[in-house]
């Protein structure tokens, strides 16, 4: 059975019928994986991810794993929020609040165990949660200042990279948001204002909005992700046990011109595009299965 890192390289190594590659196969697996995230774009390559538009804040990079963008939508509540019990002063490494497990964010458990705070226009991280305290904080990161803040004071977590989840956890509105070109974004949107994010654009590696967000909102993203690469750590993947064939022809197809059998590798090609092939297609049928396709305007489905 091929199901783990180790089986997958004893297979290609006994269907090369080589012992003496023990340090390239994994090279092999490594370049198979490059070829299926230039090529598949299917069910289980999606992820969904969550991070937090913060105030004046236009530029956010994607995440690493991005390959394909599919939806985006934002909410405008927080993932959790709370207010200050009592003062904090600029170098405290504790905030006190006053309950950490409110209702009504997105995170129904209320803060996080660790992660990133805004209170005015300052941003801090922390370790940990002692009752209702943050502990191990951290002062103004993010390019932000630390600055003292009074009881009462707003505490909002915010996420400063994407983190699994979705905004659609609770009963809230959802906004959708429309794509535009760097050059239009550029145009329209070129100055500082700032409002509810309605346009975004990808640049360089990161998402850009207009107008820039003025406020903490929350964006969800729905987009292709690469396969998760097999290592002596990560022994296995969704990839890997739904379709252990997919990876040994392609790691065999990368192996035969390291080994210049010039004649195997159109063998070894087809085998693995007739597997990506049948793959994408079972995916594709499976999209639109279980109900009849309707043509939908403004009006509603005919």
């Amino acid at each position: 059975m091929i199901n783990t890192y180790a089986t997958l390289q004893t297979a290609v190594a006994n269907w090369l019928d080589r012992s003496d590659l023990t340090d390239r196969i994994p090279e092999f697996i490594t370049l198979a994986e490059a070829r299926m995230n230039r090529i598949l774009r299917i069910r289980i390559m999606e992820s969904v991810k969550v991070m937090s538009l913060v105030g004046g804040t236009k530029r956010y990079p994607l995440p690493s794993d991005y390959l394909q963008l599919r939806t985006v939508k934002f909410t405008r509540s927080a993932l959790a929020t709370d207010t200050l019990a009592s003062d904090m002063t600029d170098s405290q490494n504790t905030a006190v609040l006053t309950n950490a497990t409110p209702s009504g964010g997105i995170l129904s458990s209320g803060f996080s165990s660790s992660g990133t705070v805004m209170i005015g226009l300052e941003q801090m991280t922390y370790t940990g949660i002692s009752t209702n305290t943050l502990t191990g904080v951290t002062r103004g990161v993010n390019g932000t200042t630390a600055a003292e803040h009074n009881a009462g004071n707003v505490v909002a977590e915010i996420y400063p990279t994407f983190t699994a989840g979705s905004i659609s956890e609770k009963t809230r509105p959802i906004y959708p948001i429309q794509y535009v070109s760097p050059e239009l974004l550029s145009r329209v949107y070129a100055g500082n204002s700032t409002g509810v994010p309605k346009v975004y654009t990808m640049r360089a590696g990161y998402f850009l909005f207009g107008p820039v967000p003025s406020s903490i909102y929350n964006l969800e993203i729905d987009y292709f992700a690469k396969v998760a690469a097999l290592s002596d750590s990560a022994t296995t993947n969704d990839m890997l046990t739904n379709n252990p064939d997919v990876y040994l022809y392609g790691a065999l197809l990368e192996a035969e011109p390291f080994l210049m059998n010039d004649e195997r590798v159109q063998l070894w090609g087809i085998a693995f595009k007739q597997a990506m092939d049948d793959l994408q297609l079972q995916d594709d049928k499976d999209s639109h299965s279980g109900t009849e396709l309707r043509v939908m305007n403004t009006s509603g489905y005919h």
